[in-house]
């Protein structure tokens, strides 16, 4: 019986370690992008940063940029002009278009969800996978 609580709690306790590793792991990804960043062009001030299909998404306090893999400023936008992101949703450039992101599982299925960045209005959902029936 002994054994047995002493391997659950060892299981509890790698669970637990684990989660804070991949926690750790994460925000140190996340700043490793933003000093690549920081490094390469003249932007100091990051808020938000994210690497998306090859590109460099970056907003400081007045724009959002966005930058190719060679940190080559491809566009700006004055952060004025964007609806403010309520639910903290991710931000992507597809289709020559800035867009909030947003992943989510219902019954089973992962559905994305795109929404416009200037009036947060939904621009597509997208039915990726999960269970068939």
């Amino acid at each position: 019986m002994r054994k047995l609580i002493k391997l659950f709690i060892g299981v509890l306790l790698f669970i637990f370690i684990f989660i804070i590793y991949m926690d750790y792991n994460d925000k140190h990804y996340m700043d490793k992008i933003k000093n690549k960043v920081i490094k390469n062009t003249d932007i100091k001030d990051i808020v938000y940063v994210n690497f998306y299909d090859n590109y460099y998404i970056i907003m400081d306090d007045k724009y959002l940029y966005l930058y190719d893999n060679k940190y080559k400023e491809i566009l700006k936008e004055d952060r004025i002009l964007l609806h403010v992101n309520e639910d903290n949703y991710d931000i992507i450039y597809i289709d020559g278009n800035f867009m909030y992101f947003d992943n989510y599982m219902k019954d089973g299925l992962l559905i994305y969800r795109y929404y416009n960045i200037y009036d947060y209005t939904l621009i597509k959902e997208v039915l990726v996978g999960g269970k068939n029936d």
